[in-house]
């Protein structure tokens, strides 16, 4: 059933909501960059989006999160039964996730596997960290997709589900996401470039293969 219709059948306004897929079980949302997934103590102002997603479609759980500054797919679920599904298909690894980020220097490598592990809070700056010692493992499959003079865009597959996994990895190989300060990326836009591109899952009612793809937002238009 189409979206439209799904929202119709259900009295549902989708106004400015950018979604991708809903039907009974489970919402997916293209999540633009700078909101949070949730409230946000250290920004008790600001919105959210699940409360934006709650207000338009009605009760929805979350499953799993993306950074304030990460655009792209988000997926809830709309009722507590398919929230606890997900929940372990997320935890076990059954969920597919491909992210875009836009690096610079450009890698030297067509693909590589980032198997290093990290520690979350690991310096001065609350940063995630390589940690040899105390890590834990941490594994994300890059490839190169295409380079652009001094950039490049990068494709990430995180195995694991560390705090900030990707950009530890990338910046620890010597090519950190452009904007992102943190972790020393060329500071050529206001926040780091990456965008989780992709997710696919078996259907949580129906067991069917459900892909979904965000389109990349404005200011990562330019590479399309």
């Amino acid at each position: 059933m189409a979206i439209a219709q799904v929202c119709q059948k259900n009295g549902v306004s989708t106004g400015e909501l950018p979604l991708l897929y809903l039907d009974e079980h489970l919402a997916v949302v293209a999540k633009p960059a700078g909101i949070t997934v949730v409230f946000d103590r250290h920004r008790p102002g600001e919105g959210h989006l699940w409360r934006k997603v709650w207000e338009t479609l009605g009760p929805v759980f979350v499953v799993h999160r993306l950074d304030r500054d990460t655009s792209g797919v988000l997926l809830f679920a709309r009722d507590r039964e398919t929230q606890r599904v997900l929940s372990e298909a997320f935890a076990h690894g059954k969920v597919e996730k491909v992210y875009h980020a836009v690096v610079a220097p450009p890698p030297a490598w067509q693909g590589t596997l980032a198997a290093m592990p990290l520690r979350e809070d690991g310096d001065h700056r609350h940063r995630t960290v390589v940690d040899w010692e105390r890590g834990k493992s941490a594994e994300t499959q890059l490839r190169l997709l295409r380079q652009l003079s001094e950039l490049a865009l990068v494709e990430a597959r995180p195995k694991t589900g560390r705090r900030h996994q990707i950009r530890a990895h990338l910046a620890a190989l010597g090519c950190p996401v452009v904007g992102d300060a943190l972790y020393g990326g060329k500071p050529l836009a206001p926040r780091p470039l990456l965008h989780a591109r992709g997710l696919a899952l078996r259907h949580p009612a129906t067991g069917a293969w459900l892909a979904v793809e965000a389109p990349y937002p404005p200011d990562m238009a330019f590479l399309e």
